[in-house]
């Protein structure tokens, strides 16, 4: 068996019309043979149970298949996927979501080469369509060398791929939080870490407006309003939904694995908090 290098963390729920395609793309990464999919596949149906099992045969230590009933939060489902991944590096790779085929090799040998860096992100592409290519570019090179503004907001997209020790200084995805998980997780590794950034265009971002992130429900704004509550970004917060967020949710600490982590232990000794205070 090849060494594997890099995991990605791929949770799942009601994802049977992506399912398949996905499947089908991973073996086109030219890293493939030396990177594994942690699938946390929640509530699986009969369908996706069989792609998977087709797929495992024809593609043995490729993908390690969690099947979970009945559905968890999508915290301690990614969290799950950390976990359980053998890479010294992890990813974000939803399966709703198509990755460039040199996306992971890309951002393995950035983190390779550069035993400084903890994070790496890239350039990518909003379509509306699940396996559309054509959409809304997003370029994110202006962050190189703007470490501030990567703690204050959610610039290292949706494929962004770090260190897996990592985890154990910042930790891990909030398990509070039902939308914003990835950008507060993203926030702490800005702050505590060396962040990079490939060239290349990483992928395809669906926004069809149904994902968690992107349905439109309040859990959305409410959930930001925490993150830059939590992080002092005191400017952007809009105090109509303050109320919410802090009746809803504790912005003192983050929860992994049912443990409390408090964000005064995690960013003591760093300046964060009054740096993204921009307040006139």
């Amino acid at each position: 068996m090849n060494k594997i290098l890099v995991s990605t963390i791929t949770p799942s729920y009601k994802g049977e019309k992506y399912l398949e395609k996905f499947l089908e793309q991973l073996p086109n990464q030219t890293m493939f043979e030396n990177m594994e999919v942690v699938l946390d596949h929640n509530e699986p149906t009969e369908k996706e149970l069989s792609l998977v099992k087709l797929f495992q045969e024809k593609y043995p230590n490729r993908l390690k298949h969690i099947i979970i009933n009945p559905v968890d939060p999508i915290g301690v489902s990614m969290n799950r996927c950390i976990k359980e991944a053998s890479g010294k590096y992890v990813c974000i790779w939803n399966i709703d979501d198509l990755r460039t085929p040199q996306s992971i090799e890309k951002q393995v040998n950035y983190l390779e080469d550069n035993q400084d860096i903890d994070c790496v992100h890239g350039n990518f592409t909003i379509v509306n369509s699940f396996g559309s290519t054509e959409g809304k570019y997003i370029d994110h090179m202006w962050t190189l060398n703007k470490k501030e503004e990567l703690t204050r907001g959610m610039m290292l997209g949706p494929f962004f791929m770090w260190r897996k020790a990592l985890c154990d200084k910042i930790g891990y995805f909030d398990e509070q939080l039902k939308t914003g998980a990835d950008f507060d997780l993203a926030i702490r590794i800005a702050a505590c870490s060396n962040i990079g950034m490939t060239d290349y265009m990483l992928g395809y971002y669906l926004d069809e407006g149904k994902g968690a992130s992107t349905n439109g429900s309040e859990k959305q704004p409410i959930e930001r309003t925490l993150i830059e509550l939590r992080y002092s970004i005191l400017d952007k917060i809009e105090e109509g939904w303050l109320y919410k967020a802090l009746s809803q949710y504790n912005h003192q600490y983050i929860i992994n694995f049912g443990q409390k982590k408090f964000i005064s232990d995690i960013l003591f000794g760093l300046d964060i908090l009054n740096k993204n205070d921009k307040r006139k």
